[in-house]
């Protein structure tokens, strides 16, 4: 009489077996560390540049190049030819000054002419008000001011509205392109190394057999 070799709970389960996992694509590089030191630099530099432009732009009108007493004595002064002087004075005290301007290198009187508006500056002594303006000519000039006793007179470039407005501008829009551009790329650099694989390639993992080992 045969005997069924099956057992009467069924034939055992087959052995586990890890299903193979789906190959992930490889992650993108993560970008080098000095990026950041690019975006970082660009952003400082935009910085950097805006203050060095805004002070460039207020030096012209702010300089004083020569300093006359109004003693009634000629003065020999030297001055920048890169455009009209202008003759500043105490504010406080009336608005005029009795002032003959002559140019050593031709001898001729240079003739000023009204400021053309009203300008203002202050230093450490004090404020100061446009008077005259004048051609700076050779820029050696010999300069002879009377009025009251102990009053004096600052030379100083006049002030250009066209060069002021072209100083402030670039002084807002070069840091706002440069400080821009830098924090794009910090904003990116940023993104990409954290979503980014290991630079260097990292060893593939080992797993331990799944099968038994024979005794």
């Amino acid at each position: 009489m045969s005997q069924d070799p099956t057992p009467p709970y069924g034939a055992p389960p087959p052995p586990p077996y890890a299903a193979p996992l789906a190959p992930q694509p490889p992650r993108r590089r993560r970008p080098s560390g000095w990026w950041f030191v690019v975006g970082g630099g660009l952003v400082l530099a935009g910085l950097a540049i805006g203050v060095g432009l805004f002070v460039w732009t207020l030096r012209g009108f702010l300089d004083t190049e020569a300093t006359v007493p109004a003693d009634g004595r000629p003065h020999a002064v030297s001055v920048g030819t890169d455009g009209d002087r202008m003759l500043w004075g105490h504010d406080g005290v009336p608005n005029r000054a009795d002032c003959l301007v002559r140019d050593r290198a031709t001898g001729r009187n240079v003739v000023p002419s009204p400021v053309g508006g009203s300008f203002s500056r202050s230093d450490s002594s004090g404020t100061w008000v446009g008077l005259l303006r004048f051609d700076a000519g050779s820029g050696r000039l010999e300069v002879t001011c009377t009025r009251s006793a102990g009053e004096e007179f600052q030379i100083g470039a006049a002030p250009d509205f066209a060069a002021f407005v072209g100083g402030i501008l670039a002084t807002v829009l070069v840091p706002l392109v440069l400080g821009g551009i830098g924090l794009v790329v910090l904003i990116v650099t940023g993104v990409l190394f954290a979503t980014g694989g290991p630079r260097k390639p990292q060893p593939a993992p080992s797993y331990p057999p799944t099968g038994r080992q024979p005794r």
